[in-house]
């Protein structure tokens, strides 16, 4: 399944290197104007909407909020990154405009199925994931929950059965090598095999 690292790259792709117009004669190599249009959605919110290829489908969804004293805010951007008119990732901002949360659709099925979540741990005003969710049984629902501190995976927990209860756990080392994990094999909500 893609990360999240794979679709940026392919949306910097879509943005960076927009179609080329194919028709013959000096205008041959120039890039097409992406469209941009604007309307205020019922809930106050700045709909921005970015066709990158002036074809007619827009790619990116940009939602602002107007301040009256700082310029608009940016709390959420959507993006198709595959053009098939379905959004595969949104990204939700703080009011600090920091990322907080992006939701995505890892596999291109129209329904999102991982969840990455931020914070600022150090106090510098970058985001750093800190927890990420993935639908592994495309339910609808995560069955593993990952953890993360300084960029590496701390512990892992998953819901195997899909009862929407953990009933494995692993913990990391900095090394990434599991050094403990646990199984509730009756699914009784109690561990009864440990590694160590």
């Amino acid at each position: 399944m893609l990360r999240l690292s794979i679709l940026l790259a392919i949306s910097t792709l879509i943005i960076g290197c927009g179609p080329k117009n194919t028709a013959k004669g000096k205008d041959s190599q120039a890039l097409k104007t992406p469209s941009v249009t604007e309307k205020t959605l019922p809930d106050g919110l700045i709909l921005q909407e970015v066709d990158l290829n002036d074809d007619g489908n827009s790619e990116i969804f940009n939602y602002y909020r107007e301040r009256e004293d700082a310029p608009r805010l940016l709390v959420r951007k959507d993006a198709d990154l595959n053009r098939d008119g379905n959004v595969d990732i949104k990204s939700w901002f703080a009011d600090s405009g920091m990322l907080e949360m992006e939701e995505m659709d890892g596999d291109f099925d129209g329904q999102l199925d991982m969840w990455d979540h931020y914070q600022d741990t150090d106090g510098d005003g970058s985001p750093e994931r800190v927890s990420s969710e993935l639908d592994t049984d495309y339910d609808g629902k995560p069955d593993v929950f990952t953890y993360y501190r300084n960029g590496k995976v701390i512990r892992k927990e998953r819901d195997t059965n899909g009862d929407d209860k953990i009933d494995h756990w692993e913990k990391y080392n900095e090394n990434g090598e599991v050094v403990k994990s646990g199984r509730d094999t009756n699914f009784d909500g109690i561990v009864d095999e440990r590694d160590t």
